[in-house]
């Protein structure tokens, strides 16, 4: 599917878009404490790393016992990314990648969602927006773009994200609008 560009800076006005955006107080944001009950989740990368880590909240476990689980294959690769850090002479480097494929190995190919290249173009716009109006480095539009690219896989879906990165979500949520995500704070 080709990319309309002519679409996205209609939708994204990057033209009006000139100064920073101002992080969200958490209050006017859901919390997994708050989304309790909440029937069916994407899980944000973050989720993946905190469970493995013991460092998952009680509320955002309760979360995700009564919840669906959907995947996106971008928050899977960026684990993967993380375990191809691992130096193997790391004391749990075969632990973890143990871990990581009998997890994603289990995962449903009907939970598992891919952005198109319709939602990889958006994301770019939407990051691309924000890097320059919060003047980020490099590294962190990179981050901004892959973020962006999950929570608009999730928002195709009508899914809100799991995830414990509040402050970039958020920023994320001001420029394209139509993104849930639920956010819980790391033990």
């Amino acid at each position: 599917m080709p990319v309309d560009l002519a679409a996205l800076q209609r939708r994204y006005r990057p033209d009006r878009l000139l100064t920073p955006f101002q992080q969200r107080d958490a209050a006017l944001l859901v919390s997994a404490a708050a989304a309790a009950g909440t029937r069916q989740v994407l899980l944000d990368t973050t989720v993946y790393i905190h469970e493995v880590a013991g460092k998952l909240p009680p509320d955002a476990a309760d979360l995700l016992d009564g919840a669906l689980h959907f995947h996106c294959s971008l928050a899977i690769a960026e684990v993967v990314q993380g375990l191809g850090k691992y130096h193997p002479n790391s004391a749990n480097f075969g632990s973890a990648w143990t871990h990581y494929d009998r997890l994603f190995g289990s995962i449903p190919q009907n939970r598992l969602l891919t952005p198109d290249s319709g939602i990889l173009a958006q994301a770019g716009a939407v990051a691309g927006i924000l890097a320059r109006t919060q003047n980020h480095v490099k590294d962190q539009g990179k981050t901004l773009f892959n973020d962006a690219a999950i929570l608009l896989t999730a928002a195709r879906h009508g899914l809100p994200v799991l995830t414990a990165n509040r402050g970039d979500c958020g920023l994320i949520q001001q420029v394209a609008g139509q993104v849930a995500f639920i956010y819980y704070v790391p033990k």
